[in-house]
Order: C-alpha cells, then structure tokens, then sequence
C-alpha cells in the first residue's frame, strides 16, 4: 500500500467552489482509496491505497 498527496486546486478560495471537507473524505472513501484526511480547507488530501497508480489517477481524473 503506498501513502498519496493529492494536492486540488482552486477550491475554497475566497468563499468560491465551496467544499466540505467531510464530503470530500466520506466521497473518496467510496471510490475505494483509504485513510483520507484532508488538511484544513485547503484542498490537501492526503490517502493509502493499493490502486495501481494509473488505475487510480483514471479514478481521480474521472471523479474531479
């Protein structure tokens, strides 16, 4: 299992492209990828998984 930083771009800058935190962990948890944490509002994600990574990056592309 290897450890990811998914760093996303743009949201929750300046009260635009809100998003809740819990949301996003909870949504990320459902795609299979585990022990999300997200590091305040900033859009830093932070997960395990054992997705090869071009399986998981197809994941990430078609889910953002």
């Amino acid at each position: 299992m290897f450890r990811y930083a998914l760093l996303v771009r743009g949201i929750n800058v300046g009260g635009k492209n809100k998003v809740v935190m819990a949301q996003l962990r909870q949504e990320l948890t459902e795609l299979g990828i585990e022990n999300v944490e997200t590091y305040i509002n900033s859009g830093n994600i932070f997960f395990n998984s054992i997705v090869p990574r071009t399986k998981l990056i197809e994941k990430l592309q078609a889910f953002f």
